[in-house]
């Protein structure tokens, strides 16, 4: 049975309006190829095989609608809502994406990075389960490495970092 968007309890939305200036080059990295496919469209795919995840929205850059055509060209799925556009922030883009899905009855919405194209659906249902339990959750890893802090060229103290977390998405 397919669920009327009225029914969706779950949508990701991946973020996907940046530029990735650090990257360099002529596209966004979103839009780079790893085997084969698109950054973007393999972060799509996470979502739409996740059985939990009833819709996916996509935020894009307002120049990149061609861009966005082509890395989804070979993703004929139901569950991929029509993109919209973002901002020039991402916290700008995040709630246009979220006044995006204003007219659905959802339960979860997912925030995700579209440059992050190998999230595993075990991170995805971690999430899922946190979600069950608290108002928000987003996945972290424990820092290993050391951390230092410095001023100009003098390292001044170790970090402790028995409570820091590197922060993932989806959120």
């Amino acid at each position: 049975m397919t669920l009327s968007p009225k029914h969706f309890k779950t949508i990701a939305l991946i973020m996907a309006a940046g530029c990735g200036q650090r990257v360099g080059g002529a596209l966004p990295k979103q839009y780079l190829h790893i085997k084969g496919r698109s950054i973007l469209s393999q972060a799509i795919l996470a979502f739409l095989n996740h059985p939990d995840i009833d819709a996916v929205r996509v935020v894009i850059g307002a120049e990149d609608g061609g861009f966005y055509e082509q890395a989804i060209s070979s993703l004929k799925n139901p569950k991929l809502l029509p993109s919209v556009v973002g901002g020039a922030e991402r916290s700008i883009s995040v709630r246009l994406g979220l006044e995006s899905l204003e007219d659905f009855s959802l339960q979860y919405v997912l925030i995700h990075d579209a440059a992050r194209p190998f999230v595993s659906e075990k991170l995805i249902s971690r999430v899922l389960q946190a979600l069950k339990h608290h108002k928000g959750a987003i996945p972290g890893i424990a820092v290993a490495d050391t951390l230092k802090c410095a001023s100009q060229t003098m390292i001044e103290t170790t970090v402790d970092r028995r409570d820091l977390y590197q922060a993932q998405t989806p959120q």
